[in-house]
């Protein structure tokens, strides 16, 4: 092989890889954090979307687990009903009951503290 002919064919190899799909690869979609049996979950926006918390024993701030701005959907995958509450602390401003197994994927109000319902509070 020539040294020329050499050159010519890794130019066009370097052109072939170069315009293949394989060696452009676009980032691929973060996957969504699975919500795990017997946790009871939250979104920071409606239908799942954007941060999760995870809890098995409730919060008194959500916003100390990243959701600054509350829960917008959740998600109870435990074996007893939960409360969440629209105000941080357990209190006022309304409080709602989610059973064993449902899903609220949108909310009139974000959730700002939760228990599971076995808790003295509830």
């Amino acid at each position: 092989m020539t040294p020329l002919f050499r050159k010519a064919a890794l130019a066009a190899a370097s052109l072939v890889l170069a315009a293949s799909p394989a060696a452009v690869a676009a980032p691929s979609p973060k996957a969504a954090e699975p919500c795990y049996v017997e946790h009871f979950c939250l979104w920071g926006r409606g239908q799942f979307e954007g941060s999760m918390a995870s809890y098995t024993k409730g919060s008194r701030n959500v916003a100390g687990q990243g959701l600054t701005r509350g829960g917008w959907s959740a998600w109870n995958r435990t074996s007893e009903a939960w409360c969440l509450w629209y105000r941080p602390g357990y209190a006022g401003g309304g409080k709602e009951v989610v059973k064993p197994g449902q899903k609220l994927p949108m909310t009139y109000y974000a959730f700002k503290s939760l228990l599971p319902r076995s808790d003295w509070r509830c």
